[in-house]
């Protein structure tokens, strides 16, 4: 009982977070974030809209398009855009959270006050990360339609948002580590689209290219069953690093192997086979002890500003 009591106080001081009042009051009480969120879910269903006449007109039935064909193009319209929201947009309100209050010259003002480390920059990261969840949830209801049309599953529903917040968490905390490294704002945004870029597509276009010019020589030869198996590891490793293709990986694994949390993979060096854990539960697992690890860094960062 005493620990219940003990973990809602924690909750409340957390919501009571002077910085994160500070920013959501500055932020929410304006036309600003009404008018992005109408435009957000206006264009979205715009898109949603444009998708299902395309498989409408596409259709040579005289019923209309396949609904499940139809479902998943809607859902997967959806996934693309909260995919491109947590990727540049989280970043952006984080990209000058710090650096913004010492351009402004707040900085110091802020950090003399008996607010710890910690605690600033947990309060501009949920500051950041309240606005963005806010969207990724009203976009909830168009993903809905999906069932509608018989599409989409329960499970692909929640995994989808699951691999979205996560990402949108270590996407706004790489945002608010570069504006604690940064003196400026403008060099804490280019560093973090720059970052996100080559995380979401540089990395993947040079594992791409190194297997094209090196996958002839490996997976030609003869290898071993504990190679094929480390290679594989290392496949999936760098799958769950990857969010677009963390969603493709578990879509395919839902879909022929319909199974939620194993899979299995047979070895062409034996006739066994190989189980591997799914793509979306390791990139969970992945991206919390990223964000652990940004968050770390990011408060040890404000520390030594503070320290100077």
């Amino acid at each position: 009982m005493s620990e219940a009591i003990e973990s809602s106080g924690r909750f409340k001081a957390i919501l009571q977070n002077p910085v994160t009042m500070k920013e959501l009051r500055s932020r929410m009480r304006g036309r600003r974030a009404f008018v992005v969120l109408t435009v957000y879910l206006l264009v979205m269903s715009l898109f949603l809209s444009l998708v299902y006449l395309a498989y409408a007109s596409a259709s040579g039935t005289r019923f209309g398009p396949d609904s499940r064909q139809a479902g998943k193009a809607m859902f997967a319209t959806v996934l693309g855009v909260e995919v491109f929201l947590v990727i540049f947009i989280a970043p952006a309100f984080t990209a000058g959270a710090i650096t913004g209050e010492k351009e402004r010259q707040t900085y110091d003002l802020l950090r003399t006050t008996l607010l710890p480390a910690n605690w600033f920059v947990l309060g501009k990261l949920l500051s950041a990360l309240s606005y963005v969840f806010l969207l990724i949830f009203a976009s909830i209801p168009l993903q809905s339609i999906s069932f509608l049309l018989g599409g989409l599953s329960v499970e692909e529903l929640v995994i989808g948002q699951l691999l979205v917040l996560a990402a949108a968490v270590v996407f706004a905390l790489f945002g608010l580590y570069c504006s604690s490294v940064m003196r400026s704002t403008l060099a804490a945004s280019v560093v973090t689209f720059g970052g996100a870029l080559f995380w979401t597509i540089g990395l993947p276009i040079l594992i791409f290219m190194f297997v094209g010019f090196f996958g002839s020589v490996i997976f030609t030869s003869s290898i071993g069953r504990v190679t094929e198996s480390i290679l594989y590891y290392i496949g999936l490793a760098l799958v769950t690093t990857n969010l677009p293709a963390t969603m493709i990986a578990t879509e395919v694994v839902l879909l022929q192997e319909n199974s939620l949390f194993f899979f299995k993979i047979p070895l062409s060096s034996s006739s066994g086979s190989l189980t591997l854990l799914s793509p979306w539960s390791l990139f969970l697992i992945v991206y919390i002890l990223i964000a652990l690890f940004l968050y770390w860094a990011c408060v040890r960062r404000v520390k030594r500003i503070a320290s100077k």
